[in-house]
């Protein structure tokens, strides 16, 4: 009998937990949020966080404020994230890198551990040279590649990255082979192939417009679907003959068990700011394309994501 009253009371206290949860998960939110970032204050994902807090905040009626969380590539971020309440004051700002994360196997986290809420924006791939290399155009550069197996050196971000990823499935399809060079970020690549350091850096063409406005470098080509209006005469990968389309993204994320209301409600608003006239305009400031996503197709992209990581590895020698 002492233990039909201790299943009845222990039935009882999660039905009442359940209804006070989801009484609060109405009313949010009832305080400030805090957007975590892995990066330093100034980086490309940074600067995301920091508008769709300013967005967010009027959408919400509440401050929403970014905090940076540096260290271990992103693991430090996503480690203070899972310590905290899953109830939607504290989300953190993701970029494809979370698939690198995550597919690392002394990984501190699974997927399953994490709720995506959207996707926000896509940020295209590119491959850049200095302006004094002989090749002018990117059907130039795979021709000597090929016949020159080796002889290409490309700087990216990291030994694996995004950016890697994205190289390797563009060599894979045009058959050629070359030497990558890590660097710790997209900024030193850049600086190495302004310099004529490296032949090729595979950063993100946004990045690079300075460089090409001050005849530093010249942008092969794109791997996004269409060519962006910041670099016209730039060809895609596609209309070139190969079918590399791909994107590094960003977006939002909690933990995982948000409550459905909270969930809902954050993801109006992020879908509301990105209608507004001041995203559009930063989209264009930082040459990137409108991505929005919802939580569950987000959620698949992430598990994709990470297979795609996983697969370079292997091909690699890197697992």
């Amino acid at each position: 009998m002492h233990k039909i009253f201790q299943f009845i009371f222990a039935g009882v206290f999660a039905l009442v937990a359940l209804q006070l949860r989801l009484a609060l998960a109405q009313d949010y939110p009832a305080r400030p949020v805090t957007i975590l970032c892995w990066s330093e204050p100034g980086s490309p994902v940074d600067y995301y966080a920091r508008i769709m807090a300013r967005l967010m905040t009027r959408e919400l009626g509440q401050n929403v404020v970014v905090e940076n969380r540096t260290g271990g590539d992103g693991v430090i971020a996503v480690n203070q994230l899972l310590k905290q309440p899953a109830d939607g004051y504290t989300l953190l700002a993701n970029t494809i890198s979370l698939a690198a994360l995550a597919s690392e196997p002394t990984a501190t986290f699974k997927p399953e551990d994490l709720q995506m809420i959207a996707r926000s924006q896509l940020d295209p791939y590119g491959l850049v040279v200095p302006a004094a290399i002989r090749f002018k155009t990117i059907d130039e550069l795979v021709k000597y590649a090929r016949a020159n197996p080796g002889k290409i050196t490309v700087g990216g971000v990291f030994e694996m990255s995004a950016h890697r990823v994205a190289w390797e499935v563009f060599a894979e399809k045009a058959g050629i082979k070359a030497v990558w060079v890590p660097f710790k970020g997209g900024g030193p690549a850049l600086l190495a192939v302004a310099g004529g350091h490296v032949d090729i850096a595979a950063t993100n063409p946004g990045n690079v417009k300075p460089f090409v406005a001050s005849g530093k470098v010249r942008v092969l080509a794109i791997s996004a679907e269409r060519r962006l209006a910041d670099f016209p005469d730039v060809p895609t990968y596609k209309e070139r003959g190969w079918n590399v389309v791909r994107y590094q993204w960003r977006g939002m994320m909690g933990k995982a068990g948000l409550p459905k209301p909270v969930l809902d409600r954050l993801l109006a608003a992020m879908q509301k700011t990105q209608q507004s006239a001041e995203w559009k305009s930063y989209l264009e400031q930082v040459t990137q394309i409108d991505g929005f996503m919802g939580p569950a197709e987000f959620q698949a992209l992430l598990q994709k994501d990470i297979g795609e990581f996983l697969a370079t590895k292997k091909k690699l020698g890197l697992l």
